[in-house]
């Protein structure tokens, strides 16, 4: 019994009637960030998952024969990610077809909407059958770009629902501003309080679903902040883009849920109302989080049967065959053998340095090539192992569709930047430490690795002076040295966002996919064989005489390298003797 009035113009898609009633209780879902996960099938690591969209659409049908009016959200990027880009220019879009099944009543847009052809966007979101909304994206004629706000009557009830996307698209976006259309991305905390103003007097319970995490970005509020302004006038956050698993409640009041990622969760809120006084109150509200992975879910037979073609195509696009590996580009995945510490991580490999090199041959400004680079290791389990290359294995060790820049920068800008992306990962060396970890607050794609000059990350010393000993070309760096840097399109355009490039910098952008050049050189080169120039180390640091009890410790997996409390930032503590020995783990 529900019915939707979107936006201002106030259309009205009757679905059913409304039901008066003094008691009512309003049930609401919500997934976000499932990056292209439809069947539980990993196509860059060629496995079978234990989540997506497909297991999501079980756990939603079992929740709709409890409360068949209950509403469905998705708080954005869905369509990037796990080869679903691949289908983008298909009629319709696998994704969007089956999020159309499940019969979702509202669709956010989040910022990898905006990684690909902007007349791709505009198609994409007229097959969405829910409305899409965005209350924070502008066109340059000051109209919302999509609507910002729509209104489902369900049980007697208008549930005004408030979309916002992340408003960094344009930094993220800044080598190809054609994808967003340049248009004006507001803030949140200001956006929701315009859409409120808009809203209030036509709902009943207003909840906001946003593509945007609890805690901010690039100095904007996140959304921890905007509940706690409006948390007495929007009991119910549901917010994405972090990947975070969050069940909480604001000072305000405000309940915030998140379901982390690729549906390894579906956020559950039950509200409670009564209109005894004339108008409808909210008298309690519960969050869930209702596990898919690890949960013994099975993927919901329409979803799959619906999925099979594109299911199918994905797994052959993966496993083309694109070249040969001679030999493992890793000593081995996890540094001494210590499961979460990523050995790309902490020591320079081959697999690195060829993201690097094919970078430095393809970066080019004003005909030259470039002389440095900077690469990141998007993912812990990134590989290269001997055998068949396949196309999987370009998207294993290369995430995400980027595209290749060229910058000039000075040996001072090129210094800052290394200890920006590099110096800041590493938590300082602690006496009784065994092994190196990484700062809990920085994700790992965001540390990066850089080729064409040696140097040393001393650990030792604080932040900011870490970066040591860099040299090109056989002698110190001068700050004045003129350097062309090969980075991708998301570090470009965050790094000048920030101003490490100073004003007017020079640059190109090649318009490449450096994981379809990576394929490319192997494919040039195959057999190819690994090569590390060794070009970096970490210095400051000297292991305590027990490191190797410790780590026979956690080969017999009596101790565990600490992950962040969302998983996504791996190795987040050192192994410290002396925290072993008070917790009694080690004489």
């Amino acid at each position: 019994m529900k019915k939707i009035i979107v936006g201002l113009s106030a259309a009205l898609i009757l679905i059913g009637l409304p039901v008066s009633a003094e008691k009512v209780t309003l049930t609401m879902l919500e997934t976000s960030d499932i990056h292209g996960a439809i069947s539980p099938y990993d196509y860059a690591t060629d496995s079978v998952t234990d989540n997506g969209l497909a297991k999501v659409a079980t756990v939603v049908k079992s929740e709709r024969l409890k409360d068949p009016d209950l509403l469905l959200f998705d708080a954005g990027d869905c369509l990037q990610d796990n080869l679903i880009q691949e289908f983008r220019f298909e009629k319709k879009n696998p994704m969007i077809n089956a999020m159309n099944t499940l019969k979702y009543d509202a669709n956010v847009l989040g910022n990898h909407e905006f990684n690909f052809e902007f007349k791709t966007l505009l198609k994409e979101i007229k097959q969405f059958k829910a409305p899409v909304l965005a209350a924070n994206i502008y066109k340059k004629d000051s109209k919302r770009f999509v609507e910002g706000w729509t209104v489902a009557e369900v049980k007697g009830v208008r549930v005004g629902i408030i979309g916002i996307t992340a408003p960094h698209v344009p930094v993220w976006e800044a080598s190809a501003p054609e994808h967003y259309n340049n248009m004006t991305f507001t803030s949140p905390i200001e956006e929701v309080g315009t859409a409120l103003s808009e809203i209030e007097g036509k709902a009943d319970i207003i909840v906001v679903v946003a593509h945007y995490g609890l805690n901010g970005e690039f100095g904007e509020h996140g959304m921890g902040d905007v509940a706690e302004k409006y948390g007495d006038r929007i009991p119910v956050f549901f917010i994405g883009h972090a990947h975070d698993v969050v069940n909480q409640t604001a000072s305000s009041g405000a309940l915030i849920v998140e379901p982390g990622a690729k549906g390894a969760y579906v956020a559950k809120v039950t509200v409670e109302l009564d209109n005894e006084s004339g108008s409808w109150k909210v008298t309690s509200k519960k969050g869930e989080l209702l596990a898919v992975k690890g949960a013994g879910i099975e993927p919901d037979a329409e979803i799959e049967k619906l999925n099979k073609s594109t299911h199918e195509k994905s797994l052959k696009i993966a496993g083309k065959v694109v070249g040969k590996i001679k030999d493992n580009f890793l000593p081995s995945l996890w540094w001494n053998g210590l499961e979460g510490i990523p050995t790309a991580a902490v020591q320079d490999t081959a697999m690195m340095d060829l993201i690097n090199k094919v970078q430095m041959d393809n970066a080019t400004l004003g005909g030259k090539k470039a002389d440095v680079s900077m690469a990141a290791l998007f993912e812990s389990y990134s590989n290269l192992e001997k055998g068949e290359f396949h196309k999987r294995d370009g998207v294993k060790i290369y995430k995400f569709d980027n595209t290749l820049f060229a910058v000039r920068v000075t040996g001072r800008q090129l210094k800052a930047i290394m200890e920006k992306q590099a110096g800041r990962f590493f938590n300082t060396f602690r006496a009784g430490d065994v092994t190196i970890s990484f700062n809990e607050n920085m994700r790992l794609y965001l540390y990066d690795m850089f080729a064409g000059v040696d140097y040393e990350i001393d650990i030792s010393k604080p932040e900011g002076s870490r970066i040591q000993n860099v040299m090109f070309k056989g002698k110190p760096l001068n700050d004045d040295e003129s350097l062309i840097l090969a980075l991708n399109n998301y570090r470009f355009g965050n790094l000048k966002s920030e101003g490490m490039f100073g004003e007017n910098p020079e640059y190109r952008d090649t318009s490449l996919a450096v994981r379809d050049m990576i394929s490319d050189y192997v494919a040039k080169h195959s057999p190819l064989a690994p090569e590390c120039d060794n070009n970096w180390k970490i210095t400051g640091y000297e292991f305590a005489p027990e490191a190797e009890q410790v780590y026979a410790l956690v080969h017999d997996g009596k101790l565990k390298v600490p992950a962040s409390a969302n998983g996504r930032t791996p190795n987040v503590k050192a192994l410290n003797v002396n925290d072993l020995r008070a917790q009694g783990l080690l004489k």
